[in-house]
């Protein structure tokens, strides 16, 4: 069975509904694509108020758009006004590629969607302890900060982070005083926008030639000794 399908993966995969939510309903423009399935694939893509949206993975699947590696995006540069990643970079074989590829394909001021496992939460205790075996398929955690700094070399600006799946519920008083602490939230969601360079106009590195007289000129006079 499909690790999703259990209480936990049904916990996570409705807190990150909620969290993703409002990011993708603040996507301006007609195409989003997501790279990489991550349970039902219209489970996210759905919220977004594109006109166009289309699901990428490397296994076909109902609602998978077309089949690709992550790395090797058969899409157009500067095409996508939006790029959602859930856990993607996390299972890829390539990840720093994926993400490059992500911004060859986003058009200037495209939004780069990320959602990323804690690797100091509860979830990356208990990957440690099963020895990288769960989450199934996941190869490596990355914790925010270097997801931001990879993003900062590859022409993003993060505007805003978001974290979610608390190690304990709000109705729980321990919650309160464990929210400070590092590994509290098993997941985080990371929107970055793609920099928009202004072109700015070559001087001129010539001027107009000065006019030169087309008349001979006179003879000077000189005077008589």
């Amino acid at each position: 069975m499909d690790w999703l399908e259990t209480p936990t993966g049904q916990r996570l995969r409705a807190a990150e509904q909620a969290v993703v939510a409002e990011p993708l309903r603040r996507v301006f423009g007609s195409q989003l694509l997501q790279v990489g399935a991550w349970g039902a694939p219209d489970a996210f893509i759905g919220l977004a108020g594109t006109v166009r949206r289309a699901v990428c993975s490397d296994i076909a699947a109902p609602g998978v758009s077309f089949i690709a590696e992550d790395w090797q995006l058969p899409v157009a540069s500067h095409s996508v006004d939006a790029v959602l990643l859930p856990h993607t970079h996390e299972r890829s074989s390539e990840p720093h590629q994926l993400l490059r590829e992500c911004e060859r394909v986003l058009t200037g001021g495209g939004r780069l969607i990320v959602m990323g496992f804690n690797p100091w939460s509860v979830l990356g205790v208990r990957r440690l302890l099963t020895r990288g075996a769960w989450p199934p398929q996941v190869h490596q955690l990355y914790s925010e900060r270097r997801l931001r700094d990879w993003l900062s070399l590859l022409n993003f600006d993060v505007t805003s982070v978001s974290r979610y799946f608390p190690a304990f519920s709000e109705a729980d008083g321990r919650g309160h005083h464990a929210r400070g602490l590092p590994g509290y939230y098993g997941g985080y969601l990371l929107v970055a926008v793609k920099r928009v360079h202004a072109v700015t106009p070559l001087r001129r590195l010539w001027r107009r030639p000065e006019r030169v007289p087309t008349g001979l000129a006179e003879p000077t006079r000189r005077n008589p000794l």
